[in-house]
């Protein structure tokens, strides 16, 4: 649209719509307004967009904090355009509470305990960020209960079995993050239970069939996973039922109408 066309009102019509269209505002007409109708305005993610557009010197508090609870991607990349003399302990808290990604812009000034607590409650990945000395047991513990996976960023001396255990009560694939020595029959069963595909990363000496059952009641995939000494009548049925594509795991000399018939009524079995 040509510049000599752009009006107060037609930029306005034009970031409610999408907000996006901020980039295009001729900065003799922009407002801060105007930039906070943008950064509220979520047409194909245009509030992550849209705050980057808005000039700096009608960046304030208000618009600030708007762009950040209206980061629908959750990415927490608002606050990176924050400027830094805008960056107070309550927009920086207001951030990680959004998305604890956004703990990576926080001014080392303003990174508190408490901060690197609600950071990684909110994305246990917020670890990375966290200085060495201020990791303790009990912020690893947060982000643990928050995401499983978190115990990949756990040293492997504090690794304990209570951590351990809380990682794949949260998220049985943290399996793979677990030491060799903290690998008990009672955690394999835990990951399991929350995260069929836990099963897969199962020593086969370990895998019995009450933890085998388990899973495939839950999950009937994973029958494929499933010592084949273990895979009887009772057990493939029960995967079957569960989902009818487990068919396909299952031994010649144990399979049955009944099976077949349970395959078909799961509707994912193409026979």
């Amino acid at each position: 649209m040509p510049k000599e066309l752009k009006t107060v009102e037609l930029c306005m019509a034009a970031v409610q719509n999408d907000g996006y269209a901020l980039k295009y505002v001729p900065e003799e007409l922009n407002s801060v307004e105007l930039c906070l109708t943008a950064v509220q305005k979520h047409v194909f993610g245009s509030s992550d967009c849209a705050f980057q557009f808005a000039p700096e010197k009608l960046k304030t508090a208000e618009l600030c904090l708007a762009a950040i609870q209206n980061d629908e991607l959750g990415v927490g990349r608002m606050f990176y355009y924050v400027p830094e003399t805008l960056k107070t302990a309550e927009l920086c808290m207001a951030a990680v509470q959004k998305n604890g990604w956004a703990f990576q812009f926080v001014p080392e000034e303003l990174k508190t305990k408490e901060l690197f607590l609600v950071a990684v409650q909110e994305d246990a990945s917020a670890l990375v960020y966290v200085p060495e000395e201020l990791k303790t047991a009990e912020l690893y513990l947060a982000a643990i209960q928050n995401n499983g996976r978190a115990l990949e960023y756990v040293p492997e001396e504090l690794k304990t079995a209570e951590l351990c255990l809380a990682a794949v009560q949260n998220e049985g694939i943290a399996l793979v993050y677990v030491p060799e020595e903290q690998k008990t029959a009672e955690l394999y069963l835990m990951a399991v239970q929350n995260e069929g595909y836990a099963l897969k990363y199962v020593p086969e000496e370990l895998k019995t069939m009450e933890l085998c059952l388990t899973t495939v009641q839950q999950h009937g995939y994973m029958l494929e996973y499933v010592p084949e000494s273990l895979k009887t009548a009772e057990l493939c049925l029960a995967a079957v039922q569960q989902e009818g594509d487990a068919f396909e795991y299952v031994p010649e000399a144990v399979k049955t109408t009944e099976m077949c018939l349970a395959a078909i009524q799961n509707d994912k079995y193409d026979y």
